[in-house]
């Protein structure tokens, strides 16, 4: 358990030069073929947002089956629990890079 507080006025937004260097940071240490990125369609991020008393999103590292990589969004609260009931909204199904890959001139 965290010992820190959901933040929920917190501003994520960075420069495009410092979210370059992250990128470039990590994408240097891979391998070819490994997983870059994934993107979600802004429905995936509505749908989870419209959820009664969400305040944010949180996204997991997960692993299918086969051992590919994955990424799985839940809903948080305004105290920063998931909300993660039987009636409550997951989003995964992202579609990684690669295959899905767009062209990184910005790095």
């Amino acid at each position: 358990m965290s010992t820190h507080a959901f933040d929920v006025t917190r501003n994520h937004l960075i420069p495009q030069n410092e979210a370059a260097q992250l990128v470039g940071a990590f994408q240097r240490g891979i391998r070819p073929g490994e997983h870059v990125s994934t993107a979600f369609n802004r429905s995936a991020f509505e749908n989870l947002l419209n959820q009664e008393g969400c305040a944010g999103i949180r996204i997991y590292r997960a692993t299918h089956q086969d051992g590919t990589h994955t990424l799985v969004m839940v809903g948080v609260d305004a105290s920063g629990a998931d909300l993660a009931g039987a009636d409550n909204l997951f989003a995964q199904a992202g579609q990684n890079c690669p295959p899905v890959c767009a062209p990184m001139t910005w790095l």
